[in-house]
Order: structure tokens, then sequence, then C-alpha cells
């Protein structure tokens, strides 16, 4: 029987090329979702589970037999702290405590972020997992309760961190709406001279993989993101090139205006039910006088991985 583990998240960007990689691996999938998929063929090692992340109970009745868990589920937008929370936190606080009621679960995979961590203020010294973790967004604040919600996971569980910086590749929602933009010929530059962090998704998955696998991650936090760190100028130009269209006009967005935009969208996406393109959030981590960059250097020391070029990964994307 092949083994089987469970995704949160599973349909989101990064959690359908999990998927792939897991199936190609050998393993059997089940994905955890608030809403199941319309009826469709899919493969036979792949199951969908409807689950309610309020309710340990519900989240450890769908774990029964699973001897793994890769815990992608969180909110990237919200409203106000209680949203961020919600899904960061109390999630997650729940789905430890299925865990720990299960006799199958053995290890744990969590990703999540660079803005756990904060920013850095020197181009030349990026993030290091051993800094004190400093967030200055309501969701960077919660993604780092969440990462203390894992280290409650009973001692026989094993667990790893993984804090990616921006991820990005083939089908991503985030990078579609910015593609939109730059085809429009328009594209708010918010960040001024800043540099980030970057990691192609399927960079990401592996790492993601090898977290799971090898026993000498365990216990710790890691970074995975590419070497290199580059301007969102240099982003929108090479993401224009791979599109094969010209550069789009990006002028420079002063706080205020981002303030006095986000307001609107939130108040649009409340009005339609949807979630908003730019928020209070997004803008305080905007507003940083810093760069949005970390060092791999542990991950990539450990494991040897090789990670794709900003330039490579963006032509792979479109």
């Amino acid at each position: 029987m092949k083994p089987l583990v469970a995704i949160t998240g599973g349909n989101g960007f990064i959690g359908k090329v999990l998927s792939t990689k897991l199936l190609s691996c050998g393993y059997r999938v089940r994905i955890f979702t608030r809403h199941l998929p319309k009826p469709q063929l899919t493969n036979p090692d792949i199951t969908f589970v409807q689950v309610d992340y309020d309710q340990a109970d519900s989240l450890a009745k769908a774990l029964e037999g699973c001897e793994g868990i890769f815990s992608l589920a969180g909110t990237l937008f919200g409203f106000g702290y209680k949203d961020f929370e919600k899904g960061n936190v109390l999630a997650v606080r729940n789905l430890v405590a299925a865990a720990n009621q299960t006799d199958s679960v053995k290890t744990v995979v969590h990703v999540s972020s660079l803005a756990a961590s904060g920013y850095a203020k020197d181009p030349q010294s990026p993030r290091l997992e051993s800094q004190e973790p400093a967030p200055v967004s309501d969701y960077g604040r919660t993604k780092l309760l969440g990462e203390k919600e894992i280290s409650q996971l009973d001692q026989r569980i094993k667990y790893t961190i993984v804090r990616p910086p921006i991820v990005y590749g083939k089908n991503d929602s985030g990078v579609s709406k910015i593609a939109t933009w730059v085809r429009r010929g328009l594209m708010v530059n918010t960040s001024g001279n800043g540099y980030f962090s970057f990691v192609y998704v399927e960079d990401l998955v592996e790492a993601l993989y090898q977290a799971y696998t090898r026993s000498d991650t365990h216990g710790q936090i890691y970074f995975v993101a590419e070497p290199d760190a580059y301007t969102w100028d240099y982003f929108i130009t090479e993401m224009a090139q791979a599109m094969h269209v010209k550069k789009p006009f990006m002028p420079k967005a002063p706080v205020w205006l981002m303030r006095g935009a986000a307001w609107m969208y939130e108040l649009c996406a409340k009005i339609t039910n949807t979630q908003p393109a730019l928020n209070y959030d997004k803008v305080a981590e905007a507003a940083i006088d810093g760069h949005w960059i970390c060092s791999s250097q542990k991950w990539r020391t450990l494991t040897g991985q090789q990670f794709t070029p900003l330039k490579k990964g963006l032509e792979k994307s479109f």
C-alpha cells in the first residue's frame, strides 16, 4: 500500500504542484478542502475531503490513516487581524490538536512566510533564521504565531517549518494579476529601490518534499529562496520580456495613495464578497524602509539544492 499524506490548502497554487510531485514519488494524497470540487475523473491515488478548520475533531477524522501532513492552508488577504488570526493561527492550532489525537501522523511540514521573520534593513544582510523575528504586518504576525502552534505537536511527531519569500510560477493567481497590468502597460511601483527574494514554485515544492523525507531537517526553520535578490523594476522588466510585451509604465506610488487605494479595494471587496487585490496589510509591508530578502544558505548547505534564477523561472511561467 502506498503511503498516504494530507495536504491542507491542496487546491491552491503550491498545493497542486506539490500533489503532482507526491504522486510521481509514489504517495497517495488526501487534499483537505472547505468546498469539494465538482465530480471529475481524477487519479485514484488522490482524494478530496471536506473539512472544517474550526473543528479539531473534523480534522482528526480526515487525518485517519495519514502518515504525514503538508500544512499549506492560510490566509493571505484579510479585512483585519481577526481574519488573519482565524486562518493562520486558530486553524493551525486545530490541525495540531487533530494530529496529536491520531496514531498515524509522524511528520509535518509547515509552510510559513518570510513575513513572519520581517524585512532586512541592509540589502547586503538578508534575513537569517537565527535572527529574532520582527514582523510588520498582521499577516506576518499571525504566520509567526502559527509557527509557535506547530511547535506544540506531540514529541512523537517530527516537524519542519519552511519560510518562503515571494513564490511564483505557472498558473499562479498572484502573478497572473500582475501580468494583467503588465499587458495593460501600467504597473505601480510600491517598493521604490527595495530588493526582494523569490522562489520558483517547483523549487519550493522540491524543498518541501526534502523537508518531509529527510530526518536531518526536523525541528528546524528554513528560508527557501533563490540566492540572488532583485528589485521590483527588474522583476517587472523580466516578466514583460517573458510575456513578449513592452515594459509597462511604472510610476512610484506614495504611501498615502496606496492607503487610499487599499481602502477602496477593501470596500469594493466587502460589497462583492471577494478578496481585495490590495489591502491595508500589504501596504504596511510595502511601506517599510528596507528589503524583503532572506538567505537560504542554511538550507542550501544542508541539501545542496539548486534554485532557478528569476529570469529562467519567469520564462517557464509564461
